[in-house]
């Protein structure tokens, strides 16, 4: 009986110590990067800005906002990243440099569909932590045919799939143009 609860012991905390390891292999090798432009960063040297916007989803206690969205692109797919805005304080009053918490690749858009940066809405509510690939219909003001979605969930610094996306819609902002 000993030599049973021994092994189960056993057994247990291997499993455990190689799901705590599988954690920490997951961790985003991005995760904490600091830069000010894209090309900066080993790796994303061939990626250039297509977009960005500030999250509108928390203030720091001097009234800036705290997190943006970056989505660049290369010629063969792109990456989303949830950024944590940073006074840089070598450039000037006003500058900003980018500290990566979690990025997402993308896969390369269709020629009728767009990456909607945070300006979507979940049913009639704005939503600013919402990014959605949209199928672009020009007579409309807001896209609803959604192929995928994420969240860039500020308060746990993680950008995660949204599954039901039938009450999101995203802003056409060339709209009445």
């Amino acid at each position: 009986m000993r030599y049973l609860t021994s092994v189960l012991f056993a057994v247990l905390a291997i499993c455990s110590w190689s799901s705590f390891s599988a954690v920490q292999d997951q961790k985003n090798p991005l995760y904490g990067k600091i830069f000010r432009e894209i090309n900066e960063i080993p790796g994303l040297g061939s990626y250039g800005h297509a977009s960005g916007a500030v999250i509108d989803a928390g203030k720091s206690a001097s009234g800036d906002y705290r997190f943006a969205a970056g989505y660049y692109t290369n010629d063969k797919n792109g990456i989303c990243i949830l950024n944590e805005l940073l006074d840089d304080k070598e450039n000037g009053k006003g500058q900003v440099k980018y500290k990566i918490l979690d990025t997402i690749n993308i896969r390369k858009l269709k020629s009728n569909e767009q990456l909607s940066l945070c300006n979507c809405r979940l049913g009639k509510k704005v939503d600013s932590e919402i990014v959605a690939i949209s199928v672009v219909e020009e007579n409309k003001e807001y896209f609803d045919q959604i192929v995928e979605a994420w969240r860039l969930n500020t308060r746990t610094g993680k950008i995660s799939p949204i599954k039901h996306t039938k009450t999101i819609n995203c802003t056409n902002e060339g709209y009445g143009i």
